[in-house]
């Protein structure tokens, strides 16, 4: 499975990533899973863990920003922020690419692999 949800500090959520998206279904239960949280209507943060993340085609940087604006449209956000850790220099390019389409939903903090900040997407 590309994306592990871990609830158990709810209302801190922790995704751990594995590997690649090896097809359209892995980026599908991603996103099914980030609006059952929604569905839940319970507020929540995000901590997006990318250590074991491989190369992920550039294509989902654009389905990322659409599902983001989806969101967006939603009448309360239940997203309080987001932290993204363990980014590597190649997913930072692609985080940077998906918020200069779609701004986040909530404030995000994106960190490298010494927890040295990369990057505050406004």
């Amino acid at each position: 499975m590309f994306a592990i949800y871990d609830y158990s500090n709810f209302p801190e959520v922790n995704v751990s990533f594995n590997g690649i998206i090896t097809n359209e279904n892995d980026f599908l239960l991603f996103i099914e899973a980030w609006n059952q949280l929604y569905n839940d209507k319970r507020e929540f943060t995000f901590i997006f863990d990318m250590k074991n993340i491989g190369l992920i085609n550039p294509k989902y940087c654009f389905k990322m920003a659409l599902f983001i604006s989806d969101l967006k449209k939603q009448k309360k956000q239940y997203l309080l922020k987001s932290k993204i850790i363990n980014v590597n220099k190649i997913m930072n390019i692609l985080l940077r690419i998906t918020f200069t389409i779609q701004s986040p939903v909530a404030p995000v903090e994106i960190y490298n692999n010494d927890n040295t900040i990369l990057y505050v997407p406004v």
